[in-house]
């Protein structure tokens, strides 16, 4: 069996260099690309597997990102192509290797299959020996509880038939009883239905009586309040009446005395002027019996001394305010007599 050869540093430079100087020149970006993946070769440890390499240039790839996508693969695929070349009879003899591997595997599924196939054939032959015997057991277990399912209906009709009769029985029976009841309940529905007439009856009688006692009562508090009410009139104009003739009868003594007062005032007046007038005799008589030279002249009272007299016993008085009190007093009273 040939062994596998792994790249070293100095074949996979060669490699790269080749296909960067393929077309004569080397760009600045392959130059800078080509620099830093040198050097993490030179920072790797061991040999250089395929997996190493490819992650080395994929480390190189993110320090340089410059380099297209195109040209990353097409290096990767110069260095894989060198290491085919280099290990051509190598993978020659694995992929024989390989060819011969999977035959032995197809030939070893293949008999698997087969054996398999026979033991599902007599898996299935055991599976349809045991289904006929089941389904034997089935249609004779069937047979036996179609006969027991049919004595079972057989006896259930006969009991459904005696339970329907039973039941018509009792039917018949409810209905007779349901119609008594009926009855009874039509009766005792109209024997309340007429107590409620009654009673109904009675409660209108005696609402109405009810009512006929409230009107009388109403009318007869009217009727009481109307007396009331005239008894309070008549009663006012008692008092207004007497109220009225202890007025005048105070307004009358009020007079009499203004009139007493008046006369006592007028006599005291005559008096004084009678006393006034003697005075004036005994003076006019003195003065007759003095000499002639002595005799003095004292002039006349005003010829109106009377009139002014009687005008000062006029306003002094207060009788003619207490005739027209009177007279005011006697008209209302009057006025209200007439209105009660």
């Amino acid at each position: 069996m040939e062994t596998v050869e792994e790249l070293n540093l100095t074949e996979i430079l060669t490699a790269l260099q080749d296909f960067m100087t393929q077309d004569g020149a080397i760009s600045t970006e392959q130059r800078s690309f080509y620099q830093t993946f040198r050097q993490h070769l030179n920072n790797h440890e061991g040999v250089f597997r395929l997996e190493d390499i490819e992650r080395l240039l994929a480390d190189a790839r993110t320090e340089v990102p410059e380099i297209s996508e195109e040209e990353f693969v097409d290096m990767g695929e110069a260095i894989l192509t060198r290491y085919r070349v280099k290990n051509a009879d190598a993978i020659n003899e694995r992929i024989r290797l390989a060819a011969e591997e999977e035959a032995r595997k197809r030939a070893l599924a293949e008999a698997e299959r087969a054996a398999r196939e026979e033991e599902e054939r007599l898996r299935a032959e055991e599976e349809e020996r045991l289904r006929l015997e089941e389904e034997a057991r089935l249609r004779a277990e069937e047979e036996a509880r179609q006969a027991e399912e049919a004595e079972r209906l057989r006896l259930e009709e006969e009991e459904r038939q005696r339970q329907a009769e039973e039941a018509e029985r009792l039917r018949l029976e409810e209905e007779a009883r349901l119609r008594a009841e009926e009855e009874a309940r039509l009766a005792e529905e109209a024997r309340l239905a007429e107590e409620a007439r009654q009673a109904e009856e009675a409660e209108r009688l005696r609402l109405e009586e009810e009512e006929r006692q409230r009107q009388a009562e109403e009318a007869r508090l009217a009727e009481e309040a109307r007396l009331a009410e005239e008894v309070r009139l008549a009663e006012e104009a008692r008092l207004a009446e007497e109220a009225r003739l202890a007025e005048e009868a105070r307004l009358a003594e009020e007079a009499r005395l203004a009139e007493e007062a008046r006369l006592a005032e007028e006599a005291r007046l005559q008096a004084e002027l009678e006393a006034e007038a003697a005075a004036k005799q005994a003076y006019w008589e003195a003065q007759e019996n003095l000499p002639g030279d002595e005799a003095k002249i004292v002039p006349d009272l005003p010829s109106n001394a009377e009139a002014l007299a009687t005008e000062n016993a006029s306003k002094s008085s207060p009788l003619p305010k207490l005739i027209a009190g009177a007279v005011l007093v006697v008209v209302l009273g009057a006025l209200v007599a007439m209105l009660l």
